[in-house]
């Protein structure tokens, strides 16, 4: 049986010799290619074809249902041939291995009847086409570099997409592309993980951000990420073997690079319809066996959602989704209320706080961090600042002002119930609160705002309680009124107001990052919540000043020695005027002359004058 070489004329000077010398012990038949190309009638064993991808889109269809095995040569005007069916760069290679592999019968995808070789695209994917990689970090710089360029004309697409069965869906998009598979390239592995070239089945990618940072994320993604274990929100797929596209009032698409224009697209899938000779680096599933259509499109916009977002270019920020909303604010108006359920936790929790504080005992004033409600109304709180929602403005502030009073309430009685006056370690940490503090109370905010907005994160509240610690402050602000010392009460209140400050602002910008809120809406909320932090953050910046000298003292007196002694324990007790006390020892007892020396080598060394308590041991 012969075989049979197809050519493109314009080319085939460059490899014709080479390509003679490598099928020297075959019989071969060379045909040249035409636009009216018929195939001989009588049977071949392999049929080469060396050809672009225009000329490759008009030959394939003609070996459908047929035994000829076929071969496809690397040919210079066929990128998307050769990214489609990883080709081989060089033409000894493609043709030893050919000679070596057995066929597989894989599937021909086509569009409007036409081949697609690699990928039809509608509208930009930006970089989220399978087999479309760009290499090299400097090359996909500049590609980041141009769709960054176009991110301000960026505007969705309604798109009606038909499967099988007339079953139909719509939806808001940027970009679609249509692929046969995906397992030759990275990108393709990671999104199409069930993707073969003989299942009888073809993909739909869907590209529909509802913002520009949305999009950003998903270009990052697709342009940088090495592994991608789930899709982008972003990012739907559809895996069928029939579909129609249509879009009002037509599609512009790319047909493997070639632009055309079509009132609507329809796609059909020939099953195992061609035997391919496989090239080295294509990947094809022997086992692999028709599957069923499935669909992840459950974050796609849909309804009401579609005419908003296809009404003008995309906003930098999304609305949040109307469901999404609705549940939120639901959940927040339930927290926003003073319940039998916040009112009792809230007792618990404070005396479980104070019970831990008097003990020094760390679990237990964990457990009350978890038991105490607060973190709902105040996240409650930055919701109806951030949609100036007076309702439930006053619901929060009610509900806060009731825990508050309630906490003071109860950790009094507590004070006044036990029989103790010593100042723990656990108390005297929560009342010299400083920016560090700040720091923890607006991440804290926004791990708050995100997971009260995102369900599936819920379980989370938890750490975000232990985190910012609310309860145990206004415990050991009312343990301080219950003993009168008004420096416990102040330092205690000021962390408090500085966790409320601080959550505040960072839930309301949360909400307003995730479209719970309009910017103009939402923005004489954030400046009284950032006046608020402006305000606490005077004493907690000065109190900041004196834990950084006091951590300097420490640093430079730690471990001195000086003769005889060593200072082995550093406790600055006072900032100004400077007081330290010093833990050392000696090998031999100290006179005066000696205090008086370690006194002036601590001056020496820290900068400046200090008075110093002096504990000192003998080492023997």
């Amino acid at each position: 049986m012969v075989d049979l070489v197809i050519y493109d004329e314009s080319e085939f000077s460059e490899i014709e010799q080479q390509l003679s010398a490598l099928l020297e012990h075959r019989e071969a038949f060379f045909l040249p290619y035409t636009s009216s190309l018929e195939v001989p009638e009588q049977a071949c064993q392999i049929c080469w074809l060396f050809l672009s991808d225009e000329q490759l889109r008009s030959t394939l269809p003609l070996f459908l249902a047929s035994e000829t095995q076929l071969a496809v040569l690397p040919h210079p005007n066929a990128a998307m041939a050769s990214k489609g069916l990883a080709l081989d760069s060089k033409l000894d290679q493609a043709v030893d291995h050919y000679l070596q592999v057995e066929p597989e019968a894989v599937d021909l995808l086509m569009c409007n009847q036409l081949p697609i070789l690699q990928s039809v695209t509608i509208g930009d994917m930006y970089g989220f086409v399978p087999g479309a990689e760009v290499s090299g970090f400097k090359a996909k710089l500049l590609k980041f570099k141009h769709y960054i360029s176009k991110l301000s004309s960026i505007q969705p697409k309604a798109y009606h997409l038909t499967t099988r069965n007339n079953e139909a869906f719509c939806t808001a998009a940027v970009g679609i592309t249509v692929v046969e598979h995906g397992r030759n390239s990275t990108i393709g592995k990671r999104l199409l993980s069930d993707s073969h070239l003989n299942d009888g089945m073809f993909h739909i990618l869907l590209l529909a951000p509802r913002s520009v940072m949305e999009l950003l994320a998903v270009m990052l993604v697709a342009l940088f990420a090495r592994q991608q274990a789930t899709l982008p929100r972003s990012v739907g797929t559809l895996k069928t073997d029939e579909l129609k596209i249509a879009c009002d009032p037509g599609i512009e698409y790319s047909h493997d690079g070639t632009s055309m224009c079509s009132r609507e697209l329809s796609f059909t899938n020939h099953p195992r319809a061609l035997q391919l000779l496989p090239s080295s680096k294509l990947s094809i599933e022997r086992a692999a066996t028709p599957e069923k259509e499935s669909r992840r499109l459950q974050h796609l916009p849909k309804g009401e959602g579609i005419t908003e977002l296809c009404a003008k270019p995309l906003r930098w920020v999304a609305h949040a989704a109307q469901d999404d909303f609705r549940e939120l604010y639901q959940t927040l108006r339930e927290q926003a209320s003073p319940s039998p359920v916040f009112l009792t936790l809230m007792i618990l929790s404070t005396l479980l706080a104070s019970l831990g504080l008097f003990a020094d005992s760390p679990p237990v004033i964990i457990g009350a961090m978890i038991l105490a409600p607060l973190m709902g109304p105040i996240i409650s709180l930055a919701m109806a600042l951030a949609r100036q929602d007076e309702s439930l403005l006053k619901g929060s502030i009610t509900t806060l002002s009731t825990g508050l009073g309630l906490a003071l309430l109860f950790a009094v009685l507590c004070t006044w119930l036990l029989p103790l006056q010593h100042t723990t370690s656990e108390i005297a940490a929560r009342v010299s609160p400083t920016l560090l503090d700040l720091g923890v109370a607006v991440i804290s905010g926004i791990a708050g705002a995100y997971a009260h907005a995102r369900a599936a994160i819920t379980k989370s509240l938890a750490g975000v309680a232990i985190a910012v610690a609310l309860v145990p402050p206004l415990a050991v602000a009312g343990i301080g009124l219950g003993w009168m010392e008004v420096e416990l009460v102040a330092g205690a209140l000021l962390l408090f107001l500085t966790n409320l400050a601080g959550i505040v602002l960072a839930a309301a910008a949360t909400f307003l990052v995730l479209g719970f809120a309009p910017f103009k809406r939402a923005r004489k909320g954030l400046l009284f919540s950032a006046l608020a932090v402006a305000l606490v953050s005077v004493p907690l910046a000065i109190s900041f000043n004196k834990m950084a000298q006091k951590t300097q003292v420490n640093e430079a007196l730690e471990g001195l020695t000086s003769g005889k002694i060593m200072i082995q324990r550093v406790q600055v007790l006072q900032v100004n005027p400077l007081t330290i006390k010093l833990d050392i020892v000696s090998s031999t007892p100290l006179e005066a002359d000696d205090y008086r020396e370690l006194k002036q080598l601590v001056e020496q060394r820290i900068g400046e004058g200090a008075e110093l308590q002096v504990d000192s041991s003998l080492r023997l």
